[in-house]
């Protein structure tokens, strides 16, 4: 009761202050209610009025604890409350944006064994997607991709006479986005290599992780005809972020990727980046668009480190244990493509050192151009055809020159 007593006395003396408090409260619970009935985009006035009701309400807990004499209370606050005007102030410094509200839920229409629930990408089978790409007036591309009943792309011009077969796997670089189906790199393989057919298992916006998971979804060995080839992993070096599921990529488009990890030095697929590590995801989804992240492109984990070239590293081996577990060679390699240089020299000299501690065999191709504009589509960063086409003629020299040695 001595307690009660005085509570009622201190909100008594403290009176003005509790009533902002109540009013911030009541303005905060009116905000959520209309941004729940507008739809998906926040806008600027909006946020605008989230930021103001959290600032009175951390502005008057921060006096109250003051008054109460609740010293680490109210250090707390005051920290919190300086870290909202940072973020109210990047708010006008950004031009008062609109935020986006997303659904990162994993959709429950998805079939469990689908592929897009295994491998958390693909194409619909037996399809035709149409891709249109505009700068100003001008068309970067207008071009066609030929999906097969087996959700790969389909290489034109296969030939049952031949007896070898060049696999390939990786993102919108193998995949050819931007190109015809007889302009990406499989196609220049195929039409370069005599004896060889090819198959383009390769998916767009994807990472090492769904490389692993498209392994192990199916035997792929079951969709070739041929006995005898190779498989070529078309590395980027955002494989990486993608595979790790860092905070930007989780947050665009990779929020239902395959989520692996280390447990007892053994790589175990653990469902989606979603669903697989919940406390991640969850502090992703409330950072990824404050002002704060925005402002100083912030990106969690801040750095590549050593486990997570680790982590990568053993979904390749990974894969590269699996192909030789459905096509009965060793003949799997990790092919560094040409491409805009995001990494550091030592970064890269680890990476390498990790492949070739675990024995994975990969052919540079890195510095055989300097990527820019004339190996490009242009107004879009992807490779062109005639890149692809001399990007091919090399990997052959290379592969010819790496058997006889």
């Amino acid at each position: 009761m001595k307690a009660v007593g005085k509570f009622k006395s201190f909100v008594k003396t403290n009176k003005r202050t509790f009533i902002v408090l109540l009013l911030s409260l009541i303005s905060l619970f009116c905000y959520n209610v209309t941004k729940n009935g507008i739809g998906n985009e926040i806008f600027g006035w909006l946020r605008l009025w989230k930021y103001v009701s959290y600032l009175f309400i951390l502005t008057t807990l921060y006096l109250l604890f003051l008054k109460g004499k609740r010293v680490i209370l109210a250090n707390l606050t005051l920290i919190a409350m300086l870290l909202m005007l940072v973020e109210t102030t990047l708010f006008f410094v950004l031009g008062m944006p609109s935020a986006i509200r997303k659904d990162f839920r994993v959709p429950e229409d998805l079939p469990e064994n689908g592929i897009f629930r295994q491998v958390g990408a693909g194409y619909y089978p037996d399809s035709i997607y149409h891709d249109l790409k505009l700068s100003g007036n001008d068309t970067v591309f207008d071009v066609h991709y030929s999906i097969d009943h087996m959700n790969k792309r389909i290489t034109p011009d296969f030939d049952s006479s031949k007896t070898d077969y060049a696999l390939f796997f990786g993102c919108s670089i193998g995949f050819g986005f931007g190109l015809e189906d007889d302009q990406t790199l499989a196609y220049q393989v195929q039409k370069q290599s005599p004896n060889t057919n090819s198959y383009n298992f390769c998916i767009s916006s994807t990472g090492t992780n769904h490389m692993l998971a498209e392994l192990q979804y199916r035997d792929l060995s079951k969709q070739v005809a041929e006995k005898d080839g190779c498989g070529y992993y078309i590395f980027f070096w955002d494989h990486i972020y993608r595979a790790i599921g860092t905070m930007h990529r989780y947050t665009e488009w990779l929020h239902l990727a395959p989520n692996y990890e280390m447990k007892d030095k053994k790589l175990v697929r653990n469902k989606s980046f979603k669903d697989g590590r919940p406390i991640s995801s969850f502090f992703y989804e409330r950072l990824y668009q404050t002002n704060i992240v925005k402002y100083f492109e912030i990106d969690l984990p801040l750095k590549l480190n050593d486990r997570h070239f680790d982590l990568v590293t053993e979904m390749i081996l990974e894969s590269k244990k699996t192909y030789e577990k459905q096509f009965g060679n060793d003949k799997f390699y990790l092919v560094f493509y040409p491409n805009y240089v995001v990494y550091t020299p030592e970064e890269m000299r680890i990476f390498k050192s990790y492949l070739t501690k675990k024995k994975i065999k990969f052919i540079d191709l890195s510095k055989v151009i300097v990527y820019q504009g004339k190996y490009t589509l242009g107004a879009d960063s992807h490779p062109n055809a005639e890149t692809n086409k001399l990007m091919a003629k090399i990997l052959l020299q290379k592969m010819k020159k790496q058997q006889l040695n």
